[in-house]
């Protein structure tokens, strides 16, 4: 007889059941097409988003928002239903707790955040001067030096800059104060928003998997677990790590007897949730506030930041994250410049979250795609 042909695969001892590799090959193409479609499709979502951001944002930004307090509050609500209690009186208990809550700080750091506020108001004028004098006395320093015309133009071009760049900080720091009323409405509907996503939660989840064929479903209802645990996790833990890095740092402001230590607190905390860059940007208004008044008070605002920063690092965020989300810091830098370029400071916060539910999805395609 001849060779087998090497197209089929026997089994059996009478003949038994004749297999087609081609039609596994034919199988692994189409698995191959279908993967390189949804990156196709993909790609033009993020196309699309890149060209209709900034509306897209505004729309979704309530939600998204809406979204990081459902997971920090999920856990309390569940531990409630599983005493018994209604999830809707529940959530109204909490509500009822933080607002409480929110009212006593409120009373009691307000009022001082107020008069921060109309203090820096009517101190920008002085400390735009200040600076300006200072970067005059840099200017004439370095030109008594014999330094080549192109070095010293290059250098009298960036000072301007620098100045040009701290007005503009100033005029969006005023801008966003006064957006926050424009945006009242939106802030107000966010609770609303919240007590329907707790309510309804399995019912929502139960909705989303009916969007999937049904042989998906026990695959996408697993991916969308570890998402949550994983995204819930990380926003109840950088929620806590931005309270103690801002607590910390106003105190040690405060004992430095640094100028607006209570703004300065917020912004160090409201900033750390970025990796990487959020603690220096953070640092920068305390930095140069400090600076106006002493280089020595600048130096020691310096190495307070330094130490709760190593703090955070070291010994709170390990404590409280416990494990990291699984991504290579390339990666992460490479989200936050790209979540940065297309959303601003919304792109900055939800850039890490985000790669890690791709991190995740991807993990869970290939390990489907293998083991088909």
């Amino acid at each position: 007889m001849g060779a087998a042909n090497p197209a089929y695969r026997y089994t059996g001892s009478h003949g038994g059941v004749r297999v087609d590799n081609n039609h596994n090959l034919l199988n692994r193409y189409s698995r191959l097409a279908v993967l390189c479609l949804g990156t196709a499709i993909m790609l033009f979502i993020l196309y699309w988003l890149f060209r209709e951001g900034g509306r897209l944002l505004s729309v979704l930004a309530p939600f998204f928002v809406a979204i990081i307090i459902a997971y920090i509050l999920n856990p309390l609500v569940d531990f409630l239903d599983n005493r018994r209690l209604p999830r809707y009186l529940g959530i109204l208990l909490i509500y009822a707790i933080f607002f409480s809550l929110l009212l006593v700080v409120g009373l009691t750091t307000i009022p001082n955040l107020v008069t921060e506020l109309n203090k820096l108001a009517d101190r920008i004028p002085e400390y735009t001067l200040q600076f300006q004098q200072f970067l005059a006395n840099l200017q004439s320093d370095y030109q008594r030096f014999n330094l080549p015309e192109s070095i010293r133009q290059v250098l009298d071009q960036n000072i301007l800059n620098l100045q040009a760049g701290v007005q503009a900080v100033v005029a969006r720091l005023t801008e966003a104060v006064l957006g926050i009323f424009s945006h009242l409405f939106t802030i107000l509907i966010i609770p609303l928003l919240v007590y329907y996503l707790l309510r309804d939660e399995t019912s929502l989840k139960r909705s989303a998997l009916l969007l999937f064929p049904k042989k998906y479903r026990r695959w996408i209802a697993k991916v969308g677990s570890e998402m949550d645990h994983t995204l819930g996790a990380y926003f109840r833990g950088m929620l806590l790590i931005c309270f103690l890095v801002g607590l910390l740092t106003y105190v040690g402001l405060l004992l430095l007897g640094v100028d607006f230590a209570l703004i300065l607190g917020m912004i160090a905390g409201v900033t750390n949730i970025i990796p990487y860059f959020g603690p220096l940007i953070g640092a920068v208004p305390a930095v140069l506030i400090a600076v106006l008044h002493s280089p020595a008070l600048a130096l020691k605002v310096i190495i307070v930041i330094t130490v709760v920063q190593q703090l955070e690092s070291q010994l709170i965020a390990p404590q409280i994250l416990g494990r990291s989300l699984g991504l290579h810091p390339l990666i992460v830098i490479f989200a936050l410049i790209v979540g940065g370029r297309l959303f601003g400071l919304f792109g900055l916060i939800f850039a890490v979250p985000f790669t890690a539910m791709l991190r995740i999805l991807f993990k869970h395609v290939v390990d489907l795609a293998a083991n088909k």
